[in-house]
């Protein structure tokens, strides 16, 4: 039997099957549980309802997959180091999106070769 820890009130049916690696975007999953129509079990009842909220102490069956999932909630000290981790993780994608932007900036004021072609042999 696996574990899932959850860092907020609830996740979803569809992301929890992202975090176990079943599916690789969220917009996967109505196809998958579609696919899967009945065989998967949200506290021993089929379901197959993409937006179902999943709190800590449910479990999830996937009988097809072999796998029992128990949801428990994550502790303050984990809490606190995943959302030290995103910060890092939104501070590197915030350095990127500034060096792309300041690329652009760069490309843009660099003089052209066609712009100093005249645009016929008659312009002057």
């Amino acid at each position: 039997m696996e574990t899932l820890t959850i860092y907020e009130d609830f996740i979803t049916l569809g992301q929890a099957l992202k975090e176990l690696g079943l599916i690789q975007t969220g917009g996967q999953a109505k196809y998958f549980l579609a696919e899967n129509d009945g065989r998967i079990f949200y506290n021993g009842e089929v379901e197959n309802r993409r937006g179902k909220k999943i709190y800590p102490g449910d479990q999830l069956e996937l009988p097809d997959f072999d796998i029992q999932i128990n949801f428990f909630k994550a502790d303050d000290e984990e809490i606190a180091q995943r959302n030290e981790i995103k910060q890092l993780e939104n501070n590197f994608k915030i350095k990127a999106q500034l060096e792309t932007a300041s690329n652009r900036i760069k490309l843009k004021s660099s003089p052209s070769a066609k712009k100093n072609k005249p645009r016929s042999p008659f312009h002057k």
